[in-house]
């Protein structure tokens, strides 16, 4: 125990950006209990993408972390497919008496190293040209498993990269701004054009 204290007070852990997960505990801890137990769940989940309060089982796989969020992997009864669901919108949780088996072909690793971010749906390939200022920090991250990166030499570099996610691919780019130029696919790099002439339109 003092050893791992002692580990513990080298690390400072910040709270910036971090979601609010008060009043969650005991959803954290049925879920925990579940995901331990293999016991399928009933929950009442906010979708944020339609903004609707929906009631569906669930049999909860594994908790991870992004962004300061919590997520949880679901196999979920209803939609016949593993989804990810955020554990703060999880507005009530119960368990039930049915137990599940872990699904065979499931990877959660490899699901997570599909997607950009946080959404992984189609599959895309993304070449975005970075200048040199930002050639550096570009090299030293893993963006995708399958990933390219091509120097150029006025010290920008091309990156090339297969993953899913399209609008947390495009967020990324933008958030570069000039020093990010998407070559391909032209539907991506005619959106970030738009998004730039929007913004543009604002300040006028």
């Amino acid at each position: 125990l003092m050893q791992f204290n002692k580990i513990k007070n080298l690390f400072i852990a910040s709270s910036k950006f971090a979601k609010d997960l008060s009043g969650k505990e005991k959803i954290i801890d049925s879920l925990t209990d579940a995901i331990l137990k293999q016991k399928t769940c009933y929950v009442k989940y906010h979708s944020f993408y339609d903004d609707k309060i929906k009631n569906f089982k669930i049999d909860p796989l594994h908790f991870f972390e992004n962004k300061g969020g919590l997520y949880v992997f679901v196999n979920t009864t209803r939609f016949k497919e593993i989804r990810k669901l955020a554990v703060e919108r999880i507005e009530e949780l119960k368990i039930t008496d049915a137990s599940f088996r872990y699904p065979k072909k499931f990877n959660p690793e490899e699901r997570l190293n599909a997607a950009f971010d946080i959404v992984d749906d189609e599959p895309i390939q993304v070449k975005i040209c970075f200048s040199a200022d930002q050639a550096r920090y570009i090299r030293e991250r893993k963006w995708a498993v399958d990933q390219k990166i091509t120097n150029k030499r006025d010290g920008s570099i091309v990156l090339e990269l297969n993953t899913s996610g399209w609008d947390d691919v495009k967020r990324w780019v933008l958030s570069y701004g000039y020093q990010a130029k998407v070559l391909k696919p032209e539907k991506l790099r005619k959106e970030i054009i738009a998004e730039y002439s929007k913004s543009f339109n604002q300040y006028k």
